[in-house]
């Protein structure tokens, strides 16, 4: 089988660091992820640079995993929503045999994802920005319905993250929004450094997150609950370490050189 090329650049080029750092967590044995490393295999791709920070990365797809996974353990046959999903391999890592998935991304994107990643049997996509919201229309309010938004809201304006979970909240009242954060910290770290990521990260984060701005999340309509997400405690000394970190002030907290997890709970209909 010839090897499939590769050729992204922007926002989607991203989707390549996080596939590469976890296949290269699954090769060693810090995840469960053999179809991550099915697709790096068919890619025409050097992936060599993304095994340093393999094992913290690790931890940020736990946490978002553990999400999903008590979701579905309290709704089955609930419908996940994965925005800018890009290559993630979510989906096989959780499958229960009931859940549903729709994978939301932009044709560039989703183009080279149908190529290794077909829709199948209870998975569909759409092909489209995550802001345009147009993805909301075949979703039916009254199901049980979890979105996540991983490595994706860090590359919007304010606005548009803001505009995003709004519209969410008023769409579907009583889902759940799961997604991470960039501190404001992490950018002056990573203009110290140099590389492909380091240019991608510099030209386009532009949603850097604070204590400042998740007050400001919470008093966004709709909005029930705002709470810290942590990966579970394994044997993993990282492990232990971000649990203990979450006991810190948030504004101690959100100045360390870390990925934050949260997750946004949106009202029912009816509630105040």
């Amino acid at each position: 089988m010839e090897p499939i090329p590769v050729d992204l650049s922007g926002v989607p080029e991203t989707l390549l660091g996080n596939l590469g750092r976890r296949a290269a967590a699954a090769r060693i044995g810090a995840m469960n992820d053999p179809v991550a490393i099915e697709v790096v295999d068919r890619l025409d791709y050097n992936f060599a640079d993304f095994a340093r920070g393999a094992r913290w990365h690790a931890l940020r797809v736990a946490t978002f995993d553990r999400a999903v996974r008590q979701f579905l353990d309290a709704h089955p046959t609930g419908m996940v929503v994965a925005l800018g999903e890009g290559l993630e391999t979510q989906f096989w890592r959780l499958d229960n045999g009931q859940m549903r998935w729709l994978t939301v991304d932009v044709p560039e994107t989703m183009d080279l994802r149908h190529r290794l990643l077909p829709d199948g049997p209870r998975r569909s996509s759409h092909r489209g920005s995550a802001l345009d919201m147009a993805w909301l229309d075949g979703l039916d309010p009254a199901d049980a319905i979890l979105i996540t938004a991983q490595g994706l809201l860090p590359y919007f304006q304010r606005e548009q993250v803001h505009g995003l979970i709004a519209g969410v909240a008023e769409r579907l009242p009583g889902s759940l929004l799961v997604f991470d954060v960039v501190p404001k910290v992490m950018l002056h770290l990573v203009r110290r450094t140099s590389g492909r990521e380091r240019d991608l990260a510099v030209e386009l984060w532009t949603w850097l997150f604070n204590t400042a701005e998740r007050t400001a999340i919470s008093a966004i309509p709709g909005v029930a609950e705002l709470r810290d997400l942590h990966p579970p405690l394994t044997r993993s000394l990282a492990s232990w370490a971000i649990a203990a970190i979450g006991f810190l002030p948030r504004p101690l907290r959100y100045s360390l050189p870390l990925f934050p997890v949260l997750q946004a709970r949106f009202r029912g209909l009816g509630a105040r």
